[in-house]
């Protein structure tokens, strides 16, 4: 009895030791890299930022031949409005219809897709005029970036209305 219950100490103590024995992570495993807050962000998240900054400032103004350059040709968009995809034609023709006064972009993260594509995600708060049925709204946006020709331009819009 003696002999059987040493032998099942044993047992249940050398996976035990072998487990603490196993080497530290290496410097390149995700335990040991900095935190997203702790890295300076890359030039292409920088690049993108300022591209969907400047395409909301055109929408703002209606620039619609200064809107028209951030998209692709084959350009869809989904908004939150339930109304279906919209082609590049239609959202151009929205340009000169915008309602907002105001907008604020914040929380924005660009992930590469491989050499000439990158996902981009933030949130938008828009104001809209004092007389409007809506004044404020808050969607959260997803758009696909791509590189043609060497220049990066939107070919999918994606929003969610944040209640």
């Amino acid at each position: 009895m003696r002999n059987w219950m040493l032998s099942s100490i044993v047992a249940l103590a050398l996976p035990c030791l072998a487990f603490a024995l196993q080497p530290a992570p290496a410097d390149n495993t995700p335990a040991s890299t900095p935190s997203n807050k702790t890295v300076a962000p890359s030039n292409l998240a920088k690049l993108l930022e300022a591209n969907v900054r400047a395409a909301w400032e055109m929408f703002k103004k209606k620039d619609k031949e200064g809107y028209a350059k951030f998209l692709t040709d084959d350009f869809q968009a989904v908004e939150s409005d339930g109304e279906g995809e919209r082609s590049r034609r239609h959202v151009l023709g929205e340009v000169e219809h915008c309602m907002y006064t105001d907008y604020l972009l914040q929380f924005f993260q660009v992930q590469p897709l491989g050499p000439d594509h990158a996902f981009v995600t933030y949130e938008s708060s828009m104001q809209f005029p004092k007389n409007s049925a809506l004044r404020f709204r808050r969607v959260f946006v997803g758009e696909l970036w791509t590189r043609q020709n060497g220049q990066w331009q939107m070919m999918r819009y994606q929003e969610t209305l944040v209640r």
